[in-house]
């Protein structure tokens, strides 16, 4: 037989969220630019009042900001700029905007390594540089980056309603099952007072029944309480998961971080949609339960006095002892 030989442990596919405790896989987790760009941003504002003309060989210091071409531009090269037919339709910005700030934190092309990502390839649902655009992804649909966190702003916007409404409605169907707790409490209280007070009128001879009957109604509440607890529980657990869901997609249709919120657009999109197909079952309308007895008939009979009518359902008889 050949010698044992080490073996090394696999590599685990499936990660734990440490937040929303969600399992996902290795494979599905992607970078959070929007954390990774917070260093960028302060090296980027201290950069940006001593940053020169990339467009002229001048070393003149830029003033303004080309979104589409992400360079730099002195006032010299604006004028050219809005004078030359390909680039006279160009957004021009101050370069103290904040879309100038975003331009120096641009990603760039593992392709090209000097060109930055500023178009949207909508055939294949990323993000390209020129060069990419012109080549790999010829004749395929495009958007500029402006358009397109535009238009996946709008409809992240979208499911982000969506999904508040379904939480607000959760919220409420929460307190409600809440609220019924305390109600079956109650109930279980008022039938072992009016248990207590039939045994009282009947007198000893049904004191054994007049327990098994408090017994019972307490077998009911409790099972009663006990489901609606579980209920409650995974209700809270689903609202935990849409509070973390909604807290992210917020802030990232918050962040002026265009780029960071295409690229993570999949994720997002993926845990909104999950969140919306999770079903959460309704909050069914809470039975009531009483202690019915007839005087005359029962005290007769006191091994079949009582029984507990409930609309909830009946936990399996205790066994009596003999």
């Amino acid at each position: 037989a050949p010698p044992d030989t080490p073996t090394t442990a696999p590599l685990p596919t499936v990660v734990d969220c440490p937040i929303c405790k969600h399992q996902c896989h290795l494979k599905d987790v992607v970078e959070n630019y929007f954390l990774r760009d917070r260093g960028a941003e302060v090296a980027a504002t201290s950069q940006g009042s001593s940053q020169c003309c990339t467009s002229c060989e001048d070393n003149a210091p830029a003033t303004s900001y080309c979104v589409e071409c992400s360079e730099p531009l002195c006032e010299t090269c604006v004028e050219a700029h809005q004078r030359v037919k390909y680039t006279k339709d160009h957004t021009v910005r101050a370069t103290g905007s904040g879309k100038a700030k975003e331009g120096e934190r641009a990603v760039y092309c593992s392709v090209h390594k000097h060109e930055p990502l500023v178009l949207f390839c909508d055939t294949c649902d990323t993000l390209t540089c020129r060069d990419c655009q012109l080549n790999a992804h010829k004749d395929h649909q495009y958007q500029f980056l402006e358009d397109a966190v535009r238009n996946q702003r709008k409809m992240l916007a979208t499911l982000v309603k969506r999904l508040g409404d379904k939480h607000a409605s959760l919220q409420r169907s929460t307190k409600e099952v809440r609220s019924f707790i305390r109600q079956v409490t109650d109930v279980q209280k008022r039938v072992q007072v009016d248990v207590k007070m039939a045994i009282l009128q009947i007198m000893k001879e049904l004191n054994k029944r007049g327990k098994v009957l408090v017994s019972d109604a307490q077998r009911v509440t409790e099972g009663q309480q006990e489901k609606l607890e579980r209920q409650h529980w995974a209700m809270t657990k689903v609202q935990r998961h849409q509070e973390h869901i909604l807290r992210f997609a917020s802030w990232a249709l918050e962040s002026d971080n265009s780029t960071a919120l295409l690229l993570s657009k999949k994720l997002i999109y993926f845990q909104l949609h999950r969140a919306l197909k999770m079903i959460v079952d309704p909050v069914e309308p809470q039975g009531d339960m009483k202690f019915q007895w007839d005087l005359n008939a029962w005290t007769k009979s006191a091994e079949t006095f009582g029984t507990i009518i409930s609309e909830w359902s009946l936990p399996p008889p205790s066994l009596s002892p003999q």
